[in-house]
């Protein structure tokens, strides 16, 4: 910490020689000004340099922790969205293959599950139906939903 401080007082005393003696060797008053200018930022660079690396370093490890956090935390609200998602698709859906099996004259319980497609949303992968197989209701799933004979599986009660 000593040598440190050593150090920046030695580069404050050099700069401010070297601007010293590059003013006394400035004769133009325009160029003087320019000159002192120039000098009173690079002395105010050099006195708050140590500030800055100091603080830069701190700051910098603070902000990709911060960083990391945020994405870890963006990754389980992104899963929880996807999962919520999933759990509405699946109670929406189990109850309109419910409501058509009534209309049907059906007595069933109906179970779906859902996969991601490719862009990201949840659709309906599979149907569990506890019931009497029928026909009907089997082809207006795989037309009207998508869920195809392979996908659904019967089990009589």
């Amino acid at each position: 910490m000593i040598e440190q401080l050593k150090l920046w007082v030695l580069g404050l005393a050099a700069t401010a020689l070297l601007l010293g003696l590059a003013d006394a060797l400035v004769l133009q008053k325009g160029m003087k000004r320019v000159l002192r200018l120039a000098g009173g930022i690079l002395l105010i660079i050099v006195l708050l340099g140590p500030l800055g690396r100091l603080g830069g370093l701190e700051l910098g490890g603070a902000l990709g922790d911060y960083q990391a956090a945020v994405e870890q935390r963006e990754t389980e609200l992104r899963l929880e969205q996807e999962e919520e998602l999933s759990a509405i698709i699946e109670t929406d859906i189990g109850e309109y293959i419910w409501d058509k099996a009534q209309e049907m004259g059906l007595d069933v319980t109906v179970s779906v599950a859902t996969r991601m497609s490719s862009g990201g949303v949840p659709i309906p992968d599979r149907v569990r139906i506890e019931g009497a197989y029928h026909e009907e209701l089997s082809q207006w799933m795989a037309e009207e939903l998508g869920i195809e004979a392979d996908q659904q599986i019967w089990q009589e009660e």
